[in-house]
């Protein structure tokens, strides 16, 4: 009976690992929100693998630079690779780039989930547009973003959990968390303070996003990396925090 009982409570903990590790997983992580046009948010773009379309978004901090997370590089190098900027259409429309270099932090893992953040590389800039293409500011190295405060999130992902990527674009309005009521939330995963985290009822970002901007009063703040599910209650999504990583951007690009 002792045996029996033990084999059952190790299948439990086994089945349970197996669904938390699923869920939040940064596999290539809008739900909710509204279609929106390039022109206002001309600062995101698609991130493009060679046969396959659309990978996972970015930010343009240059024009020739883009921002987004690492774990959008790890498995392809950047001759597999292309951004597509200056359209509201995934897969058509805009400008092409080819990518010369792609670098991510190399002290993210797939297992903490820390640190994940990754740069682009153009091979030729992208041209200037005010209304099509442009580059997003930076927040501050170090500057504290308190719980409250409005961001928009923008990209061409799943529009539900496992659902399949949207065609054209959506921005969804989320407001960030502080990293006590995040890690109460997200439990089985440390918080560190390279995260920020922000949500809203019905509104997140999910499969497709990753790597895509959140940005608030028209300032960089965050990455798309992670969460549990997509705008599941209570369970707000995870952001590589850009301030915190000014220095690692600084030592690329200048910035």
């Amino acid at each position: 009976m002792t045996s029996a009982v033990s084999t059952l409570a190790f299948l439990i903990i086994l089945l349970n690992w197996c669904e938390w590790a699923t869920s939040s997983s940064s596999d290539l992580r809008i739900v909710g929100g509204f279609a929106d046009k390039i022109e206002n948010v001309p600062y995101t773009v698609s991130i493009s693998k060679r046969g396959y379309g659309h990978l996972c978004g970015g930010s343009l901090i240059t024009l020739k630079w883009i921002l987004t997370a690492a774990h959008c590089l790890l498995d392809d190098g950047p001759g597999n690779l292309y951004v597509r900027a200056g359209t509201t259409y995934k897969n058509k429309g805009g400008i092409l780039r080819r990518v010369q270099t792609t670098i991510s932090h190399a002290l993210y893992t797939t297992q903490k989930l820390d640190l994940d953040v990754g740069l682009v590389e153009l091979f030729r800039p992208f041209p200037a547009n005010n209304n099509l293409i442009s580059t997003v500011r930076l927040r501050a190295p170090s500057e504290i973003v308190p719980p409250g405060v409005e961001c928009v999130i923008s990209g061409w992902g799943d529009t539900k959990e496992n659902d399949g990527p949207y065609q054209i674009l959506k921005s969804a309005k989320v407001k960030t968390v502080s990293q006590m009521r995040c890690q109460q939330a997200l439990f089985r995963q440390v918080i560190t303070k390279n995260m920020i985290c922000a949500g809203a009822q019905g509104q997140d970002a999910c499969q497709g996003d990753s790597g895509g901007p959140m940005v608030c009063a028209g300032i960089l703040t965050g990455v798309v990396s992670w969460g549990e599910g997509c705008a599941t209650i209570g369970k707000p999504g995870v952001y590589t925090s850009v301030s915190e990583l000014r220095p690692w951007i600084h030592t690329f690009t200048g910035l």
